[in-house]
């Protein structure tokens, strides 16, 4: 496993752990300009998305990982979110449902695979992979 990706992985499970007791700020963003990756925790919502969620967006996003629980900080492990970046790194499509990856307005976005192309450019940015 790469060291970046696993660096990154630390600096989004430290982002979910901040904000999962934190009353007030409920959004967490790692990146810049249209590299971000935003970790959300607000009523038992949890959600890692991949993408710039806000309107409008041109490339859109995805969520890394997605569930409604009502266990505080249920975010994968280090190790398993590391995987998971680097399966979008290599533009693989994640399994969806609950507590899994889900995708968001595909087409209007260019399709599939535009999308996991995006999604790969963005992970690998923000861990310094090029």
């Amino acid at each position: 496993m790469d060291k970046k990706l696993l660096e990154l992985a630390r600096d989004i499970s430290r982002a979910g752990k901040e904000i999962a007791y934190d009353n007030i700020c409920k959004d967490y963003r790692i990146g810049y300009g249209r590299n971000i990756i935003t970790v959300t925790s607000d009523s038992g919502y949890e959600a890692i998305y991949i993408g710039d969620t806000r309107s409008p967006c041109k490339d859109g996003y995805m969520c890394l990982y997605t569930n409604n629980t009502e266990k505080r900080n249920s975010f994968p492990r280090i190790r398993a979110l590391a995987k998971l970046l680097e399966a979008v790194a290599n533009k693989e499509k994640l399994p969806e449902g609950e507590g899994k990856a889900s995708y968001h307005d595909r087409e209007e976005f260019g399709g599939m695979d535009k999308q996991l192309e995006y999604f790969s450019r963005v992970v690998k940015n923000l861990a310094d992979l090029w």
